[in-house]
C-alpha cells in the first residue's frame, strides 16, 4: 500500500515539475488534467449509456412479447368461440329453412341483390337527416331500397339521380318504419328524429325499458332485423294509453364511408 502511494506521489511530482519547467500556466494545467480524465472516462461513459439503452430495449421487447403472447391467447379463444358460434348458426339456419319451407315463407338470397356505394356527402345542417351516395339509376338503384351498414339500418333511398342517390336516414322525422324490440317482438312504429327517434303507440303496460334494442320489422319476413337503435328513455305522459319512448339511433352517419343497398322495398 505504501509503495503504491509512493509511486503516486512521484508521478504527481514529476508531472508538476514538467509543468513548471515548461512554463505552463495553472489554468492550462487544470485544463490538461480535465481533458486527460475526460478522454479516459469518455469510453466508459459511452459503454454505460449503450449498456443502459440495450437493457432498456431488451426489457421493452420482453414486455411487448409477453403482451403479444397474452393477446394471441385471447384471440385464439375468441376465434374458437366464433367457430363454435358459426356451427350453432348452421344448426339454426337448417331449422329455419325447415320452418320456412313448412310455412311457405319466402327466403331472399341477398348476395345478388346488394349494391355497395360510397358516401359523397352529408346533411349540411348537422342533423344527419340524409346522405348522398355514388350509385344511381345507372346501377339499378330505385326509390325505397333499404340501406344499411354492418348490421345497422341507415335508412331508405328517397331520391335517385343518374349516377347518385339521396338516402333518408333514421335521424329524419320524415322516416317512419315498422319496428320491434328485442325480446318483446311486438309491432311499433319508429319515427326518426335528431338526436333521438321515437317509438310510437307504446302501451302503458308494455315492458319496454332503457337499453332495449330496437329492430327493423319486416312483416313480409324478407329483410333481416337490422338494428335501428337502443331505447334512451321511457317516460310517462298525460296520455291515458301510451308512453313516450325515445330511441338513440345506432348508426353514426358522419363516420360512414361506404353503405350497402339492398334491392328490396318495404
Amino acid at each position: 500500500m505504501n509503495r503504491k502511494r509512493f509511486f503516486l506521489y512521484m508521478l504527481l511530482f514529476l508531472l508538476s515539475s514538467s509543468i513548471y519547467f515548461l512554463n505552463v500556466s495553472s489554468s492550462k494545467y487544470f485544463s490538461f488534467i480535465f481533458d486527460t480524465f475526460y478522454n479516459i472516462l469518455l469510453p466508459i461513459t459511452r459503454l454505460k449509456t449503450y449498456t443502459a439503452n440495450a437493457v432498456k430495449e431488451a426489457f421493452n421487447r420482453y414486455v411487448y412479447l409477453v403482451n403479444v403472447e397474452k393477446k394471441n391467447e385471447t384471440l385464439s379463444k375468441e376465434i374458437q368461440e366464433l367457430y363454435l358460434y358459426r356451427a350453432e348458426l348452421r344448426s339454426c339456419e337448417t331449422s329455419l329453412r325447415s320452418i320456412s319451407d313448412l310455412l311457405n315463407i319466402k327466403r331472399e338470397e341477398y348476395g345478388k341483390n346488394l349494391i355497395f356505394a360510397g358516401v359523397l356527402g352529408y346533411d349540411p345542417s348537422g342533423m344527419d337527416t340524409f346522405l348522398l351516395i355514388d350509385k344511381g339509376k345507372d346501377q339499378g338503384v330505385e326509390e325505397g331500397f333499404v340501406v344499411f351498414s354492418k348490421d345497422r339500418l341507415v335508412g331508405f333511398v328517397d331520391r335517385v339521380f343518374g349516377s347518385s342517390s339521396r338516402v333518408r336516414t333514421v335521424y329524419s322525422k320524415d322516416l317512419t318504419v315498422s319496428s320491434t324490440t328485442e325480446g318483446i317482438w311486438k309491432n311499433y312504429i319508429y319515427r326518426g328524429g335528431w338526436k333521438y327517434g321515437q317509438l310510437l303507440y307504446v302501451n302503458l303496460e308494455d315492458p319496454i325499458k332503457k337499453g332495449d334494442v330496437v329492430l327493423l320489422r319486416d312483416t313480409r319476413r324478407v329483410l333481416p332485423a337490422f338494428v335501428i337503435g337502443t331505447v334512451f328513455s321511457v317516460e310517462q305522459t298525460s296520455d291515458q294509453f301510451f308512453k313516450k319512448v325515445l330511441v338513440t339511433p345506432s348508426v353514426d352517419i358522419r363516420r360512414l364511408e361506404y353503405v350497402v343497398i339492398v334491392k328490396v322495398k318495404l
